[in-house]
């Protein structure tokens, strides 16, 4: 699962946690309308296709018998 955030939710994010690592530059995301009837940032297309190849790759190497039946 990819990290995305909501601009109410990086402000939550960042009251509770001011010190996290989380990378919520919304300069590095593209927006995309959810389906709650908000706009969220995630990564763009290119970023989201090398991290899903990287992912499927440790499953496979590590699970074998393993079946991935969707990605987000």
């Amino acid at each position: 699962m990819q990290h995305r955030f909501t601009p109410v939710a990086k402000k939550f994010i960042l009251e509770r946690f001011p010190s996290t690592s989380l990378d919520m530059d919304e300069s590095k995301r593209t927006l995309k309308w959810g389906k709650f009837g908000r706009y969220r940032y995630v990564y763009p297309k290119e970023d989201a296709a090398e991290i899903k190849e990287y992912l499927t790759s440790l499953i496979v190497e590590r699970f074998p018998d393993a079946r991935i039946e969707y990605f987000t």
